[in-house]
C-alpha cells in the first residue's frame, strides 16, 4: 500500500490512524456516511405519506425531479431498514478499502456522485426496460436499494484498485473475472429453477480457470515469506469482500420478484451495481491526482 498520504499530507500526525490520516477527517466521512441514513429515517418517519406519494417515481406520470427523489422515501419500515442495513455495510466496508489504498477523496467525490446522479440514471434505465419490456404497465418506484445496488459495483472496483497496488494487471483481471462469474452463477442459481450440469460445469470451469490464472502469475518466482504472509492476507480480505456482494446478490435479486402484490424492482438493482461501477471507475479517471 502506498504510504505517499502519510508523508506528504501536512494534516497526518501523531493524531492519525493506521491509515495515515488524522482520526478528525476519517470521524468527519463516517458521519457523512451515517447523515445518509439519518436522512432516509427523517424523510420515512417525519414527513407525511401524501409527500411520499409526491417524491416517489410514478411511471405514468415521468416528473423529472422525482427520478433523484424517489430514492429517498420507501413503501415501509421494513423496507427503509432492509435498504438502510445494506447501505451501511457496503459504504462502510468500500470507505475502509479506498482508505487502505490512499484514495479516500476518490471515495469522497464518488460517494456523491452515487446520491445524486445514481438515482436518476437507475430510474431512466429501468423506466426505459419496463416500457420495452411490460408496455402498459405503470409501477411507482421508490427506495434506496438502487444506490445500494450502486455501492455494490463501487466497492468491487476499489477491490480491484486496491489489489493493483501490490498485483499485476493480469492478477487484478483473473480476481475480477472470478467474482462477476461468481456472481453471475448465484443469479443462474436463483432463477434457473434448475440449473443444468452443462451451467454448472460452465461456472466452475470458468471459476477454476480464474484461479488458475491468479495461480500462474506467480509461477517461476521466487517469493519471500513476507510476500507469502501478504498473499495470504489479502485473499481472506477479498474473500470476504465476495461474501458481502454474495449477500448483497441474495438481498436484491430475490427468486419470486413479486411478493404479496409489491414488485422488487431487480431491473433497477442491476442497473444501479453497474451502473455505480461505471460511475466509480469514471471517478477514478476523471479525478485522478
Amino acid at each position: 500500500m502506498s504510504d505517499a498520504t502519510a508523508t506528504t499530507d501536512p494534516s497526518a500526525d501523531a493524531d492519525a490512524d493506521a491509515f495515515g490520516y488524522p482520526r478528525s477527517v476519517v470521524a468527519a466521512d463516517l458521519t457523512a456516511i451515517a447523515a445518509v441514513g439519518v436522512v432516509l429515517v427523517a424523510v420515512q418517519f417525519l414527513l407525511p405519506e401524501t409527500t411520499h406519494e409526491r417524491l416517489a417515481f410514478d411511471h405514468s406520470v415521468f416528473g423529472p425531479a422525482t427520478l433523484l427523489t424517489a430514492a429517498y422515501v420507501h413503501a415501509g419500515a421494513e423496507h427503509l431498514f432492509s435498504n438502510l442495513g445494506g447501505y451501511l455495510s457496503l459504504a462502510l466496508v468500500t470507505y475502509l478499502v479506498c482508505l487502505h489504498a490512499d484514495h479516500r477523496a476518490w471515495f469522497r467525490r464518488t460517494f456523491l456522485v452515487l446520491l445524486v446522479a445514481l438515482p436518476i440514471a437507475v430510474n431512466l434505465t429501468s423506466y426505459a426496460i419496463l416500457e420495452t419490456r411490460f408496455p402498459g404497465v405503470s409501477p411507482v418506484s421508490r427506495g434506496f436499494s438502487g444506490v445500494v445496488a450502486g455501492f455494490g459495483g463501487f466497492l468491487l472496483v476499489a477491490v480491484g484498485v486496491h489489489l493493483r497496488q501490490s498485483y499485476s494487471r493480469e492478477t487484478v483481471f483473473f480476481v475480477g473475472q472470478f467474482a462477476v462469474l461468481l456472481m453471475l452463477g448465484e443469479l443462474l442459481w436463483i432463477y434457473a429453477g434448475r440449473v443444468t450440469l452443462l451451467e454448472g460445469a460452465a461456472v466452475v470451469a470458468g471459476l477454476s480457470l480464474a484461479v488458475a490464472g491468479i495461480v500462474s502469475r506467480a509461477r517461476g518466482r521466487s517469493l519471500s515469506e513476507e510476500h507469502y504472509h501478504r498473499v495470504g492476507v489479502d485473499l481472506m480480505y477479498v474473500s470476504l469482500v465476495f461474501a458481502l456482494l454474495t449477500w448483497l446478490i441474495y438481498g436484491l435479486f430475490p427468486a419470486d420478484p413479486i411478493d404479496h402484490g409489491t414488485f422488487t424492482n431487480i431491473f433497477a438493482h442491476g442497473a444501479g451495481f453497474v451502473e455505480g461501477g461505471l460511475l466509480a471507475a469514471l471517478a477514478l479517471v476523471v479525478f485522478r491526482p
